[in-house]
């Protein structure tokens, strides 16, 4: 019988609707017995244990290793044994694609990869083809017109932007300027940041387009800088990062400076941290985790307006970055790992929802259709790379509510204090 939504009604509503039938069938689903449980639930999992990207990589493998070994301890899940099928696509898209194929046609119900935007991108384009779930740890852009199967828990631009935005504003300094790279990247984000400050009755006080490889931004950041905004957002490659910065302080602007999250993933080149000190980037709370206060009993549900720069995710944040800290590696890569993180917390309680199910079929495109229901049906949640709420029609899973903002130091990102 299809759900219906009365005139009026939200799509919360709707949503919540839907759980209230839900919760009757899994009861009834429990009580079924085990005839209909799969024989094993099988997860793919591709990291860059080798390659341009294997600090992070290996440590997103480590903690694919730990989750599947919990996992077995535990019995699997309700007593169907979880396999988990690591591959290493050696920082290589042509090779995660390759793999994925593989574990499809092996049987996987649910794929997490991958540690590169380019691998990622690769198996988003096969899971929508083959309809998979992908929960992947890195940037996504939507590999269909309407993308279904394919979820990031990485941090778009649009959901850093409106992180940036809301500190500027927390910071008393909602009059943003933009230096931006010419081209698709700098007109999606002046598109984005002037819809953001329209909220806050705000627009932007300069705009500055510059090309390519430019290696000295002199009138530009003179123009910028004599205005004095609240804050200048750069947003373009690691290099103009840098020499915009350069160029700002140099002209005397002591103001923030705010760079694009998509700079830190695996792949792209080091940030020379000294040369940014105290520029801004928003963030998984994990990778910035905040001060420890009273633990709430559940530090996974979201608390919005409670945790400053830490966002509405700060106790997930610091729960996620203990654990990571556990793994070698894990928490100077928390940019790639605390998302990896998410996505197998999430995926196990995908499974635990599919099995409970009792659904009297073993095909796994009938099990791969209930897991990526069952991971859309799930409230929003706080988890180490932010607050996390799957929807449909769209690629991103994070909601910038729930992402803190740090700042660079000598040696990397810290918190704000």
């Amino acid at each position: 019988m299809p759900l219906r939504c009365h005139p009026g009604s939200t799509l919360a509503e709707a949503r919540a609707a839907a759980r209230r039938l839900l919760l009757p069938l899994l009861a009834f689903a429990l009580l079924a017995g085990a005839a209909a449980q799969p024989a094993e639930a099988r997860v793919g999992v591709i990291a860059s244990r080798t390659g341009s990207a294997s600090a992070a990589g290996t440590a997103q493998w480590l903690l694919a290793s730990d989750w599947a070994r919990e996992l077995q301890a535990q019995g699997g899940v309700f007593g169907v044994p979880v396999r988990l099928e690591l591959r290493d696509d050696a920082s290589s898209a042509p090779a995660a694609r390759a793999h994925a194929q593989e574990l499809v046609d092996a049987g996987a119900l649910l794929l997490v990869c991958c540690t590169t935007p380019a691998a990622s991108q690769a198996v988003a384009e096969l899971a929508e083809a083959a309809g998979v779930p992908l929960l992947a740890p890195s940037a996504l852009e939507p590999a269909a017109p309407y993308p279904y199967w394919a979820f990031t828990l990485f941090p778009d631009e649009t959901d850093a932007l409106a992180a940036i935005v809301a500190d500027a504003y927390r910071e008393g300094r909602p009059a943003l300027a933009l230096m931006a790279l010419e081209g698709p990247l700098g007109d999606a984000a002046s598109a984005d940041l002037a819809a953001l400050l329209a909220l806050l009755r705000a627009g932007l006080t300069h705009e500055v387009r510059y090309p390519p490889g430019v290696q000295e931004l002199r009138p530009e950041a003179l123009l910028v800088a004599s205005s004095q905004p609240g804050g200048v957002v750069v947003w373009g490659l690691a290099d103009d990062l840098t020499t915009a910065y350069a160029a700002l302080r140099r002209r005397g602007y002591e103001g923030l400076v705010y760079g694009r999250t998509a700079l830190l993933q695996p792949g792209s080149p080091a940030l020379p941290w000294p040369q940014l000190i105290n520029a801004r980037f928003a963030l998984p709370p994990a990778a910035v985790p905040s001060a420890g206060g009273t633990a709430p009993a559940d530090p996974y549900e979201p608390r919005p307006g409670t945790g400053g720069a830490a966002g509405a995710c700060a106790a997930a944040g610091r729960v996620d970055a203990e654990r990571l800290a556990r793994v070698p590696g894990a928490s100077a890569n928390a940019v790639a790992t605390a998302p990896f993180l998410a996505a197998l917390d999430l995926a196990a309680a995908g499974l635990e929802q599919l099995i409970a199910l009792q659904i009297p079929a073993s095909e796994p495109p009938v099990l791969r259709q209930a897991l990526r229901d069952a991971m859309v049906g799930r409230p929003a949640r706080c988890t180490g790379a932010g607050l996390v709420d799957l929807r449909d029609g769209s690629v991103s899973a994070i909601e910038p509510g729930g992402l803190a903002v740090g700042a660079a130091t000598r040696s990397g990102l810290a918190p704000l204090r």
